[in-house]
């Protein structure tokens, strides 16, 4: 009597498992064909369901929702004890199918159900709604026995669940409301299984490698023209030259540049020559296009450059980990994917690694000022930078330059990761370097996972690196590149913000973090630093500036173009709001 059900044949034909209740509590059991011979598998407190065979029918996967608070245990008894179950956390488990080597493969959180072995026996396919931050969006994915490499398969609708394998590996069928007539309509579909191996993917451990080393003391922040800048810069040529790829100017990976930067924040004319080199790789596959695809390595070493938003931080070191070894990470995994996976994309890559980006776009400005000589078919730039600070809970990535291209748009709402909240900005130019192969006519796209405050202070450290964040962006930037691969055409188009203006030039600062993304009602203050013009005058992080002087702030480029007519000594009223009030402050700059 009770509950005996959700039962499976082994694929020999000689067992069936199956969850009951006869124990008292939810488990898994197994008995012969003939109904002989019952076993009970697991024991734990929980609800063990959803099993299946492995292949060769030695183990089992099943989903798992196990209480572990003494309120959670107190729950779980309450409602078995009115035969109910509310299974919404559960996870992931194998086992031999005499309940021995118990091992819990998935640890994400909210719902991951449905599981299947892969023909290999080696990887689990399963649904989930990890990633999503409504609860209902659920997304295929695999991973690794040993629960590693975990890929995202499916992408579109809000619901894939029920997964399975023909025998040879060659189909898999699932339930899906794609392509619904009506709300909540689930059909079955069938798919054509592709196998892939690990060049197809981004890996997590290899994002994290690269990130702890740049980032590392040991490299003081590799600001431009420094030793360790040398040593960052050799590291990646190393990387690149591992993959098999071309220098980029045929007898170096390394694009050398001068220029002359302030030594005194104070005095304009106190200056020294400083030289610094992009590290720069190629990808020939023979093809029409090229796409290029970049991060700025540089950051502020130990403030020599007064960058850093850290009040008296000269000699402190400023590791970059979100800024911009995240990006720099998600370039070489990039490189690694597209030149080491089976597939010839109908387009060319380069590789660019940036100095420079710190003290004004220097390396990017450089490469791009000849980029149409050398390479007159580059079609496309990419630039990945501060990609390592993904809210979970929030899931919040921008996406700049969408509208340099009208194809850019729907490339990157097609392609985006399963339960991300992506904000698209139209504008070209940014403060980042794809502004300069921008500026050069080229369609670009940004990737920003936002501002915080470690930005550009010696607090911005490794161990604050969401690094599913990354290896989701990375792999979602991998999907977009391939998709601009195969687009015949990829027009050009100035961007309505910014199609009239010149790069301004500033004599001064307001010290704040601006928030990047347009929001259509003025300049969004991330961050406000101590001591400069702003925390003197009272504006505070969360203050919406609207307006400087005689400039309407509409947004973070109105912002830089008024800032490029001030001067040193200005002082102007500053009109924000502050939680629906409009103030008004005045402002010494």
């Amino acid at each position: 009597p009770g509950y005996d059900a959700e039962a499976v044949v082994s694929p020999d034909g000689k067992k069936i498992a199956f969850t009951s209740i006869r124990s008292g509590d939810l488990e898994l059991y197994t008995m012969d064909i003939d109904g002989s011979n019952v076993k009970q598998i697991t024991s734990g407190l929980g609800y063990d369901g959803g099993s299946f065979f492995s292949h060769d029918s030695k183990k089992l996967v099943f989903r798992s929702s196990r209480p572990k608070t003494d309120e959670e245990i107190k729950e779980y008894k309450e409602l078995l004890a009115d035969n109910v179950v509310a299974p919404t956390n559960m996870e992931i488990y194998t086992c031999n199918v005499d309940g021995s080597n118990l091992k819990q493969v998935t640890n994400l959180g909210k719902a991951n159900w449905a599981p299947y072995f892969h023909p290999s026996d080696k990887k689990i396919i399963f649904s989930s709604n990890h990633h999503s931050t409504r609860g209902y969006d659920f997304q295929l994915y695999m991973i690794d026995l040993n629960g590693e490499n975990l890929r995202q398969i499916t992408f579109e609708s809000e619901f894939n669940a029920f997964p399975m394998f023909s025998p040879d590996g060659k189909k898999l069928v699932f339930s899906s409301n794609r392509q619904q007539e009506k709300a909540r309509e689930t059909n079955v579909f069938i798919a054509d299984w592709v196998e892939t191996d690990d060049a197809e993917y981004a890996n997590e451990k290899n994002l994290k490698k690269h990130i702890t080393y740049l980032s590392s003391d040991a490299l003081k922040g590799r600001l431009t023209g420094s030793k360790e800048e040398k040593v960052a810069a050799d590291y990646l040529s190393k990387q690149l030259k591992s993959y098999g790829l071309q220098p980029y100017n045929k007898n170096s990976y390394l694009q050398e540049f001068t220029y002359k930067v302030k030594t005194d924040p104070n005095d304009s004319l106190k200056v020294k020559e400083n030289t610094g080199r992009n590290v720069i790789a190629f990808l020939d596959n023979k093809a029409s296009k090229t796409i290029i695809i970049g991060a700025h390595y540089d950051h502020l070493g130990m403030n020599e450059h007064n960058h850093s938003t850290k009040p008296n931080s000269k000699g402190e070191i400023h590791n970059g980990a979100d800024d911009n070894a995240s990006g720099v990470a998600g370039v070489l995994e990039l490189a690694r994917i597209l030149s080491q996976n089976k597939t010839v994309e109908k387009a060319n890559y380069i590789f660019a690694l940036f100095s420079g980006e710190e003290d004004g776009l220097i390396g990017s400005k450089k490469m791009a000022e000849n980029i149409k000589t050398l390479y007159p078919n580059a079609s496309a730039m990419i630039n990945m930078d501060m990609i390592g600070r993904l809210e979970t809970a929030k899931k919040e990535l921008t996406v700049g330059g969408v509208g340099t291209s009208p194809e850019f748009s729907k490339i990157v709402e097609k392609n985006k990761p399963a339960g991300f909240n992506i904000t698209l900005d139209e504008s070209g130019v940014g403060p980042s370097d794809h502004t300069s192969f921008y500026l050069k006519d080229i369609p670009v796209l940004f990737f920003f996972t936002g501002t915080h405050s470690d930005y550009h202070k010696p607090s911005d450290d490794e161990d604050k690196i969401n690094y599913y964040g990354v290896n989701a962006i990375v792999n979602y930037v991998a999907r977009i590149a391939n998709e601009i691969s195969n687009q015949e055409q990829l027009p050009f188009t100035k961007t309505k913000a910014n199609a009239a203006k010149t790069r301004p030039k500033y004599k001064v600062t307001l010290g704040i973090m601006p928030d990047y993304t347009d929001h259509g009602d003025g300049l969004h203050v991330d961050g406000v630093t101590e001591g400069r013009p702003a925390d003197v005058a009272g504006i505070k992080e969360g203050d919406i500036i609207t307006k400087i002087g005689t400039c309407d702030i509409k947004e973070v480029y109105a912002y830089m173009e008024c800032l490029g007519k001030l001067n040193v000594g200005d002082v102007l009223p500053v009109t924000f709001k502050r939680n629906g009030e409009t103030k008004t402050v005045s402002v010494k700059f």
